[in-house]
C-alpha cells in the first residue's frame, strides 16, 4: 500500500502508462476511450466499479457505481479534464459516506454535470467552447479514520490514498457537433445584435513592429512650408510598450533618409525632418540643410536643453544621397552616403556625444517630413524613409522604386544639361550682337577687342550635346530674333516655352491627336519635355498624362510618376492638383495616402487664396463647370457675341439693373466666354449702384472703391454705400462694413460688431474674419486667444467654400494639436481639394479647353480635358470621356475617366450612370446597383429608374439606399411596392418637364398590373368578369351566325333571279320558234297566264323568312 502514496509514482508518467493503475496521469496524451482495469479488492474485501457509464461526455451523463465497504468509508466519484491550459482539473465531485450495513455491496446511480463549454456549442454566453484532449470519470474508496479527520477529509489527495479506485475515459463530442445551450436568461438586443455580426469573425492577431516606412514613394518638397505630417501611437504589444517607455530617457533610434537635392536651402536652415512635440517646441531630431549644404543635427536633452552638431561635409546636388542616425543614449551618430558621378561611393561618418541623455517620445506631437508652418523644406525630392522606433544597429533601406527614381535621375540631369546649353546659346546670341543704339554706350576696350582681337568662341557643347538637344537648339534659332530684341531673362524663355506648349497641343489636335504615327508622337513628346525643362510645368503634367492614360503611346506608370513629380517640384498648380488627387485615391500606381495627398493640397490651397486676389491677371478665370453634353450651358458660353451677353447689353444699356450686374460680373471675371476687361466691368457696376436702388450692386461697387480695385479709391463714397446696402439688409455688406472698421476705421468693436451679425445672417467671410479675431486674441469682447473657437469658426467658413477658412482648418486638421480636434488628414483634404478646384489658373485651362471645343479642335479639346481631369476635376472626367466616346479612341479611355469621376467625393450622375451601365453589362450587379444607387441619392431620374428596373428583375437594393429614399421599412418587404415607390420618386425628381417619361410610363404600367391583380384576387368581381365575358361571347356568336344567315339568304335570291330570267329567256326563244312554226303552219300560241306569273317569287320570300326569323329567336333566348 505504500507503494500507491509514493510520490515518485504519482508523477511519473511512464508508470501510469505501463500499468493502467487507477491513478490518473496528469500528463496523459490519451485521446480515445480506455477501458477499465480488471475489478480491484483490497486485502479486507473492499472494492468499487461501474456497472454503467456513459461513452462520451454529454448532457444529463449518468454512472452506476458498485461498491463494497468493510468498515466505515466514504466513495468518490469525479470528473477530470485536461485542456491545453490546465491539466488535471477536477470538474465535478460528489462524494458520500457509508457507515451502516457494513460489509454488503451497495449500488448508486450518479448524475454527472460537465462544464457548459465541454458539452454545448459557442453562443452568446459560451464564447470558447472547451476543447478538452482527456475527460475522465473516475470513483474510490476510502476508510473513514476513527477520530473522522486525516485521511477522510474531502480532498484531491483522497483518490491518490484511496484503497480502491476505478477511471473510464470518456470521448469529446467535437465542436460542430454539440448541441445548442438552452436559454435560461434573455440578452438585450443591441448585444444579441453586436454578438450575431462578429461570431462568426476570425480573430487575428494584428502584426506589429518596431519598424515604420514613414515614405515608400517619392514626395517632391517645393521648398515651401509644405510637407509630410506623421504621428505614432502607443504599441499594442505590451512588450513593445514596455520597450517604448524605456527609451524615452535612455533611447535607441535609427532613422535612414534618401534625398535628393536640387539646389541647397534659399535660408539659413531648411527642414529635412523635424519632431515638434505637444508643446509646439522642437523635440528628438531635428534635422536641417543650411545654406552651404551640410547637415544640422539638434537634440532635445532629459535636462531640456537643446543641443545641435554640424555634419561638416556639404550634400552633392543632382544624386541621390542616404542619410542614417542612430541615437543611443546620449551618442548621437549620422552617416552620409551617396554616389559620385565617377560611379563610386563617397561615405562620410559624424559622431557626437552630448552631455546629457538624449529626451525622446515619439508618440508626443508630429513629426514632419520637409516643410511646415514653422520652416520650409529642402528643393528636391525626399526617397524612401525607414524608421526604427527601438534602434537598430543597421537599417536595410534599398532605393525604390528603382526604375522611377532613377528616371526621375536621368530627366533631372538633361533638363539640367538642357539648360546650360540654352544658357550658352543665348550668351552667345547676346555676345555676338553689336549695339547701335544713340542712348548705349559701348566700352573703348570692348570697341577694340570687336576690332582687333580674335573671335571668341562662346560655343563650348559637344558635337553629341548638340544632337541631343537639337529640338531645344532648333527652337531658339526659330525664334533668335525675338531673343536678341532685349536683355536676356529667364521669364523670356519661360514664356517662349508656354507659347511653345501651345503649339504641341494644337499640332497633336490637327494631325489627329492619339491617331497619330509614332515618329509624331516621338517628336511631339521631345518637345513637349523640352517646355519642361524650361520650365513650363503644365507640359511635364501632360506627358504625365500620356504616359498614364496611354494616349497615343503605351501606358507607363513610371514615366507618368517622373513627370508628375517634376511638375509638382516645379510649384505648378495643376501638377500640384493631380499629385494630391492620385494619393488621396490612390490611383495609377500613387499609393493611398493622405498625408502625402494634404502635403500638395495644401501648397495650392494657399496658392489659390492668392491668386484671388489678383484679379487683373489676364491667365485666371472662373472654373465653370461646363459639360460639352449640355447644349444650353455650351449656350451660356458663346462670349461676347452670343446671344446671351448681346441681349444683357442690350438690356444693360436701357437701365436693367440684374442686367448691369451680371454683365458686370462677367466682364471683371471673364467668366462665360467673355474676355476679362476690368475698366468697362467696373463702368457696369457703378452704373448699377449709383441708381442706390440694389444693394448687392451697392456693395460690389463700394468694396472696389475702398480698395481701388478698377478705379480711383473713394473711401467717403464707398463707406456711404455699403452702409446703405447693409441698411437695406445686404449680408455682404456687414461683412464690408467690418473689414473697414477693422482695416481703415480701427475700431476693432465695431468690426467684431458687424462681422458678428454677418456670421449670424450665413457669412462665410464673416464666420472667417470672427476666427482671425479668435486666432489674435483681439476680440474686445472675449480678450485672450481662443485657437480652438477661432479653429471652429475656419472650418465652419471652409464648409461654406471660403478659401482661407479652409486653408486654415485643413493645418489644424492635419496635426491634430488643438484642444477637442481630432486629427483627421483625410477631412482635410477634402476641404483642401473643393477650394483648391476654384484656383483661377485651373479656371483658365478649363476655359482654354472649352475654347477648343468650340471651335471644332475636338482633338486639342481632349487633351487639355484629359490633363484636366488627371488633377481631379469631375467636369473634365466626363467631357474627356466623352470625347474618348464620340472620337472613338478606345473603351480604356473612356472608362478611365468615367470611372475616376465616381471616385470624387461628389461625383456627378453621368459619370456613376455609365460606369453603372459598363458593370451591369458584364454582369457585375453589385457594382451596377451601388453606382445606380449613389447616383438615385444625389437626385437622378435615370438612377432611380434603374433601380426600379433592377428590383423588378430580382434584384435587392440595400435597405439603407432604400431608407435615405424615404421608402419605409415596411414597404421594403414587398418587391413590388418598393417598384412602385422608387417610379415615384423618379417621377417627382422629373418634375412636370414631360408626361410620357420612362418614370411615368413605367409607373402607369405597374399601377395597371396592381388593378388587374387586386382584381383578379377577388372572387365576386372575378365570376362578375366571367359572366361578363361569356355573354359578350354570346352576343359576338349570334352577330356572327346572323351575318351568316344573311349572306346565304341573298346569295339564294340571287340565284333564283338568274334561273327566272335564264326560263324567262327560254321560254321567249320557245315561243318565238312555236310562233314561227305555227305561223309557217296557221297555227296560234295561247299565252302565260297572270297568276302564275306571279306565283315563283312569293314562294322563294316566304321559304326564306322563316330562316331569318329562327336566327332572330336565337337572341331572344334567355342565358343563364
Amino acid at each position: 500500500m505504500t507503494a500507491w502514496r509514493s510520490p515518485s509514482f504519482v508523477s511519473g508518467v511512464a508508470l501510469c502508462a505501463a500499468v493502467l493503475s487507477a491513478i490518473h496521469c496528469d500528463v496523459s496524451k490519451h485521446t480515445t476511450d480506455s477501458p477499465s482495469p480488471g475489478l480491484e479488492r483490497s486485502q479486507h474485501g473492499d472494492f468499487v466499479q461501474f456497472d454503467s457509464a456513459p461513452d462520451t461526455a454529454a448532457v444529463e451523463s449518468s454512472v452506476q457505481v458498485k461498491y463494497k465497504c468493510t468498515k466505515a468509508c466514504r466513495v468518490g466519484v469525479e470528473v477530470v479534464l485536461s485542456t491545453p491550459q490546465t491539466v488535471g482539473f477536477v470538474s465535478f465531485r460528489r462524494t458520500w459516506t457509508h457507515v451502516r450495513n457494513i460489509g454488503e455491496t451497495r449500488t448508486r446511480t450518479i448524475q454527472l454535470a460537465f462544464p457548459p463549454a465541454l458539452v454545448y456549442k459557442r453562443d452568446f454566453f459560451i464564447r470558447r467552447p472547451m476543447d478538452a484532449r482527456n475527460v475522465m470519470v473516475r470513483a474510490w474508496l476510502v476508510h473513514l479514520d476513527e477520530d473522522g479527520d486525516g485521511s477522510s477529509k474531502v480532498g484531491i489527495g483522497q483518490y491518490h490514498q484511496s484503497l480502491v479506485r476505478i477511471f473510464k475515459f470518456l470521448q469529446v463530442i467535437p465542436l460542430s457537433e454539440r448541441p445548442a445551450q438552452p436559454r435560461t436568461r434573455s440578452v438585450a438586443w443591441g448585444a444579441e445584435l453586436m454578438w450575431n455580426v462578429t461570431k462568426d469573425r476570425i480573430e487575428q492577431c494584428s502584426p506589429e513592429s518596431d519598424v515604420v516606412d514613414l515614405l515608400v514613394f517619392p514626395f517632391a518638397s517645393t521648398g515651401e512650408k509644405y510637407g509630410v505630417i506623421r504621428t505614432f501611437s502607443t504599441f499594442i504589444n505590451r512588450e513593445l510598450e514596455t520597450a517604448r517607455l524605456h527609451t524615452k530617457e535612455q533611447p535607441r533610434v535609427a532613422l535612414s533618409v534618401w534625398l535628393y537635392l536640387l539646389d541647397w536651402c534659399n535660408q539659413k536652415f531648411c527642414a529635412i525632418l523635424r519632431h515638434v512635440n505637444e508643446h509646439r517646441k522642437y523635440g528628438s531630431p531635428l534635422i536641417m540643410l543650411t545654406d552651404s549644404g551640410e547637415v544640422v543635427v539638434q537634440m532635445c536633452l532629459v535636462s531640456r536643453e537643446e543641443k545641435a552638431f554640424t555634419a561638416h561635409t556639404p550634400l552633392p546636388l543632382w544624386t541621390w544621397i542616404r542619410l542614417d542616425l542612430f541615437i543611443n543614449d546620449s551618442k548621437a551618430k549620422l552617416k552620409i552616403t551617396y554616389e559620385k558621378p565617377s560611379g563610386d561611393v563617397m561615405e562620410a561618418q559624424h559622431t557626437y556625444e552630448y552631455q546629457n541623455a538624449v529626451l525622446y517620445n515619439d508618440t508626443s506631437g508630429y513629426f514632419v517630413i520637409g516643410g511646415d508652418i514653422y520652416m520650409p523644406g529642402i528643393l528636391g525630392y525626399f526617397g524612401p524613409i525607414r524608421y526604427h522606433r527601438l534602434g537598430a544597429e543597421q537599417v536595410v533601406n534599398p532605393l525604390s522604386p528603382v526604375r522611377t527614381l532613377k528616371l526621375l535621375d536621368e530627366a533631372h540631369t538633361e533638363c539640367e544639361e538642357m539648360s546650360w546649353v540654352t544658357s550658352g546659346f543665348l550668351y552667345a546670341l547676346q555676345d555676338g550682337r553689336v549695339r547701335h543704339n544713340n542712348d548705349v554706350c559701348e566700352s573703348y576696350y570692348e570697341g577694340l577687342r570687336r576690332t582687333f582681337a580674335q573671335p571668341r568662341c562662346i560655343q563650348t557643347w559637344s558635337w553629341d550635346q548638340q544632337v541631343k538637344y537639337s529640338a531645344a537648339l532648333k527652337i531658339l534659332r526659330m525664334h533668335e530674333e525675338e531673343l536678341n530684341s532685349g536683355l536676356w531673362s529667364s521669364r523670356r524663355i519661360l514664356l517662349l516655352s508656354q507659347q511653345l506648349f501651345q503649339d504641341v497641343v494644337r499640332g497633336l489636335g490637327e494631325v489627329g491627336g492619339v491617331g497619330v504615327g509614332p515618329e509624331v508622337v516621338s517628336s511631339l513628346l521631345e518637345l513637349l519635355q523640352v517646355c519642361s525643362c524650361w520650365g513650363h510645368h503644365q507640359a511635364s503634367l501632360m506627358l504625365a498624362t500620356l504616359h498614364l492614360a496611354g494616349l497615343g503611346l503605351p501606358v507607363d506608370q513610371e514615366k507618368g510618376h517622373v513627370y508628375s513629380l517634376m511638375g509638382g517640384l516645379g510649384d505648378e498648380r495643376l501638377s500640384l492638383l493631380h499629385l494630391g488627387y492620385k494619393h488621396m485615391q490612390g490611383l495609377d500606381g500613387f499609393p493611398k495616402d493622405q498625408d502625402m495627398a494634404y502635403g500638395y493640397y495644401a501648397n495650392v490651397g494657399r496658392q489659390t487664396s492668392i491668386d484671388r486676389d489678383k484679379v487683373q491677371d489676364s491667365e485666371q478665370s472662373i472654373t465653370e463647370h461646363v459639360r460639352v453634353t449640355n447644349a444650353e450651358e455650351l449656350q451660356m458660353q458663346a462670349g461676347e457675341e452670343g446671344d446671351v451677353v448681346q441681349f444683357l447689353r442690350l438690356q444693360a444699356e436701357r437701365g436693367h439693373i440684374e442686367s448691369q450686374k451680371t454683365l458686370a460680373r462677367m466682364l471683371f471675371w471673364g467668366s462665360n466666354g467673355v474676355t476679362k476687361n476690368i475698366s468697362e466691368a467696373v463702368k457696369w457696376y457703378a452704373r448699377s449702384a449709383l441708381q442706390m436702388t440694389d444693394a448687392t450692386a451697392m456693395y460690389d461697387y463700394g468694396i472696389l472703391l475702398l480698395k481701388g480695385t478698377g478705379v480711383k479709391k473713394n473711401r467717403t463714397l464707398g463707406l456711404k454705400l455699403l452702409q446703405k446696402a447693409a441698411h437695406m439688409g445686404a449680408v455682404t455688406a456687414l461683412n464690408g462694413l467690418g473689414w473697414y472698421y477693422s482695416t481703415i476705421g480701427n475700431d476693432d468693436r465695431k468690426a467684431v460688431y458687424y462681422f458678428d451679425l454677418a456670421a449670424q445672417n450665413g457669412s462665410k467671410d464673416g464666420v472667417f474674419n470672427l476666427g482671425v479675431y479668435h486666432l489674435n486674441g483681439a476680440n474686445p469682447d472675449t480678450p485672450g486667444k481662443n485657437e480652438t473657437a477661432a479653429f471652429q469658426c475656419f472650418l465652419k467658413a471652409g464648409q461654406l467654400g471660403h478659401v482661407e477658412g479652409a486653408v486654415e482648418a485643413a493645418s489644424s486638421l492635419s496635426r491634430g494639436m488643438l484642444a477637442g480636434v481630432r486629427r483627421d488628414p483625410e477631412k482635410a483634404v477634402i476641404l483642401l481639394k473643393e477650394v483648391s478646384e476654384r484656383n483661377g489658373h485651373l479656371g483658365f485651362t478649363v476655359r482654354e479647353a472649352l475654347k477648343a471645343y468650340q471651335r471644332g479642335s475636338w482633338d486639342e479639346a481632349l487633351l487639355k480635358y484629359a490633363m484636366l481631369a488627371e488633377t481631379g476635376l469631375v467636369v473634365a472626367q466626363n467631357n474627356a470621356a466623352h470625347l474618348c466616346e464620340v472620337l472613338k479612341h478606345g473603351t480604356s479611355c473612356q472608362w478611365r475617366y468615367h470611372n475616376y469621376s465616381t471616385h470624387n467625393y461628389a461625383p456627378h450622375e453621368s459619370g456613376l450612370l455609365k460606369m453603372g451601365d459598363h458593370y451591369s453589362a458584364v454582369g457585375d450587379m453589385v457594382k451596377a446597383i451601388a453606382l445606380y444607387s449613389r447616383a438615385a441619392l444625389r437626385g437622378s431620374p435615370q438612377g432611380i429608374y434603374n433601380l426600379a428596373v433592377l428590383t423588378e428583375e430580382g434584384y435587392s437594393v440595400p435597405w439603407n439606399v432604400l431608407e435615405q429614399m424615404q421608402i419605409p421599412a415596411e414597404a421594403q418587404l414587398n418587391k413590388s411596392t418598393v417598384v412602385e415607390s422608387l417610379l415615384l420618386r423618379c417621377k417627382e425628381f422629373e418634375g412636370e418637364k414631360d408626361d410620357m417619361s420612362p418614370c411615368t410610363l413605367a409607373l402607369f404600367g405597374v399601377q395597371v398590373r396592381k388593378a388587374w391583380r387586386d382584381f383578379t384576387h377577388s372572387t365576386m368581381q372575378l365570376t362578375l368578369v366571367w359572366w361578363t365575358l361569356a355573354v359578350l361571347l354570346l352576343f359576338v356568336l349570334g352577330i356572327v351566325i346572323q351575318s351568316t344567315l344573311s349572306h346565304m339568304g341573298r346569295l339564294s335570291n340571287r340565284s333564283s333571279e338568274r334561273q327566272r330570267e335564264s326560263d324567262a329567256a327560254n321560254q321567249v326563244n320557245w315561243e318565238r320558234i312555236l310562233d314561227a312554226a305555227a305561223h309557217q303552219r296557221g297555227l296560234q300560241v295561247p299565252s302565260v297566264p297572270p297568276h302564275l306569273e306571279q306565283s315563283g317569287r312569293p314562294s322563294m320570300i316566304q321559304n326564306g323568312r322563316p330562316l331569318r326569323e329562327a336566327a332572330d329567336l336565337l337572341w331572344l333566348i334567355p342565358t343563364h
